[in-house]
């Protein structure tokens, strides 16, 4: 193997370690959901400082490089197609806790730390760190801030960037360079991702860069007051129609509902969780809201439950069907409600991962629209799906607009079709004044939905920073912006 100048990998980086196609656990860095790469090497530095040397040579000898969390990604953002696949996992440590007022703190922390341990850790500390996406014991802090990744709670306390003091970063050229905030971050609008980077201060094109800018080496982290217990409900609808006007009454009275999270699964990802519900009954042929309080006390609680039952009623829902909504009161059985909707991306990625060998597999959005398009966008979205024999299943952040809607083609025509719908339901959400995507990113596979979001002045804006912080173009080929033009 050799890069563009004629030297072998061995020959560049030597005194360094690393993995060959050859050496055991290659293998292992090589795909994520949705996409398989072939990278010369697979390199874990266990310190900034190998991470730059690292980037040094890579600058020096042309040879491009995509770091990667855990590749949990579902758009090939964190596969190398070639060069150097660089392994964040070793840098994994909580390095300061600095007080705040109000009971938060500002941390300091290395990108490679899985997300649960970090909320885990900070809580012992008495703090809360809300970004929470259903893959948080598997995904690094450093690829959530290159998504702006969201999670189940994102409808109250908003996405990463919310929580982003500061970055350390280090460009292609290995150069050290600190990024921080001028303005509140708590203070900044809590609108999904569209798609490409995001414009505002220097510290923002690199939440959500999926790689493409250099590498984050140090997060500087807000985080909260540790707030109340949490209650969760699974509400039951008969119809999909139903549970979206239900969404959109709810919105209004979230503050005096102390609503904390609205996510929502369809017909097909209720089923999911129902054939995984352990002691749960879960009602058959319906659709599930899943909301979550920190209700102020047991009769605020009660006070709730009232409120939701007038609005239920409203719908001429079955009441039969809101006496049979689920409960949790307990953190054990919070944990239970959250891994029962996990197993809904599971079984997805499941199911694809098995398809791909016909050429099928799975084709994925999460575009966002404003709540009052809600009903319209996911009507477009049935008329444009009921007419295609492929597997549809949708979940997610439905109080925020922001479902994810995944096609399980089984074939490579299959995949055709799907892809196209998918692409008419992202333009009308674009229409509608939304995004085409929420947190999941462009990565390899949707570089041509920034056309979709953006006109070509913004696009060229785009472009014009991943330059001048990447000018040879050697991070994350073919992430965001097509291959040629990165």
């Amino acid at each position: 193997m050799t890069d563009s100048v004629g030297k072998s990998i061995q020959e560049v980086f030597q005194g360094f370690s690393f993995l060959l196609p050859s050496d055991e656990g290659y293998e292992s860095y090589l795909e994520d959901v949705v996409m398989k790469g072939t990278p010369e090497a697979v390199f874990r530095p266990a310190s900034v400082a190998e991470l730059q040397g690292i980037l040094k040579l890579c600058s020096e000898n042309q040879i491009p490089f995509t770091p990667c969390g855990c590749q949990t990604s579902v758009t090939g953002a964190s596969v190398a197609l070639e060069g150097i696949l660089i392994s964040m996992e070793k840098l994994n440590q909580v390095l300061d806790v600095q007080k705040l007022d109000h009971g938060m703190a500002r941390v300091r922390v290395q990108p490679g730390m899985i997300l649960a341990q970090f909320q885990e850790e900070m809580e012992r500390f008495g703090y809360f760190y809300p970004p929470d996406p259903t893959s948080r014991e598997e995904v690094q802090l450093g690829a959530t801030v290159a998504t702006n990744a969201t999670g189940e709670d994102s409808y109250h306390y908003g996405g990463t960037r919310s929580y982003v003091l500061a970055l350390e970063v280090l460009t292609s050229k290995g150069e050290k360079v600190r990024l921080t905030r001028d303005q509140d971050p708590l203070t900044l609008s809590r609108e999904k991702n569209k798609a490409g980077y995001i414009l505002g201060e220097s510290i923002d094109p690199w939440i959500g860069s999926e790689g493409t800018l250099g590498v984050i080496s140090e997060l500087e982290l807000l985080v909260l007051k540790k707030p109340g217990a949490f209650v969760g409900l699974l509400l039951f609808f008969t119809t999909e129609s139903n549970t979206l006007e239900f969404v959109k009454n709810i919105d209004g009275l979230r503050e005096k509902l102390q609503l904390r999270c609205v996510e929502y699964l369809d017909h097909s990802a209720t089923d999911i969780i129902r054939d995984r519900s352990g002691g749960y009954r879960i009602p058959p042929s319906i659709t599930t809201l899943y909301l979550k309080f920190e209700p102020r006390d047991e009769g605020h609680l009660e006070g709730n439950l009232g409120i939701l039952e007038d609005l239920y009623s409203k719908l001429d829902e079955d009441p039969e069907l809101f006496s049979q909504a689920l409960l949790a009161q307990d953190r054990s059985e919070l944990l239970d409600f959250r891994r029962m909707r996990h197993h809904v991306p599971a079984t997805i990625n499941e199911i694809a991962h098995s398809n791909r060998k016909f050429g099928g597999g799975k084709i994925g959005s999460d575009w966002w629209i404003p709540l009052s398009s809600l009903t319209e966008q996911f009507e477009f979205m049935r008329s444009q799906l009921r007419a295609l024999d492929i597997p549809v299943i949708a979940f997610g952040h439905i109080g925020n607009g922001h479902p994810h809607v995944n096609l399980l083609p089984k074939d490579s025509s299959q995949k055709e079709i799907a892809l196209k719908a998918t692409q008419e339901c992202m333009a009308n959400a674009a229409r509608l004044g939304g995004g085409v995507a929420g947190e999941h990113g462009l990565g390899k596979i949707k570089t041509w939905a920034l056309n979709i979001q953006w006109e070509s002045r913004i696009i060229e804006e785009m472009k014009l920073i991943k330059k001048q912080w990447d000018p040879t173009m050697l991070c994350s080929p073919g992430n965001i912006f097509p291959r040629e033009d990165s």
